[in-house]
């Protein structure tokens, strides 16, 4: 699987990726359906999302990253967080790691 273009957040095991190359990255991922938990309060919700409905999200998010190391551990293995509409949205599309990532985000 090709690498996930992307630039360093600031604060370690976080980086910035833009929409499309979130997209661009997701047309190789191998299944049609991605977990997808939300956290809120003293609940977390979770449910599987399709594939085309993740891009539809990325598409209007206001911020999306990749986490990895301890920040991926501290969201329960999920690496992309997608901020939209003021709300978190983590997807779990597997492990990533730093040697995943590609430096050279479009931002």
């Amino acid at each position: 699987m090709d690498k996930i273009k992307a630039k360093p957040e600031g604060r370690k095991g976080i980086f910035l990726v833009t929409a499309q190359d979130m997209v661009d990255w997701l047309a190789g991922y191998p299944d049609e359906d991605i977990h997808n938990f939300r956290p809120g309060g003293g609940v977390i919700m979770g449910a599987d999302w399709s594939k085309s409905d993740v891009i539809d999200l990325l598409e209007s998010a206001e911020r999306i990253a990749i986490l990895t190391g301890t920040e991926l551990k501290h969201n329960l293995n999920h690496a992309l967080a997608v901020i939209a509409g003021n709300e978190l949205y983590m997807f779990n599309i597997g492990t990533i790691t730093e040697s995943d990532i590609e430096l050279g985000a479009r931002h």
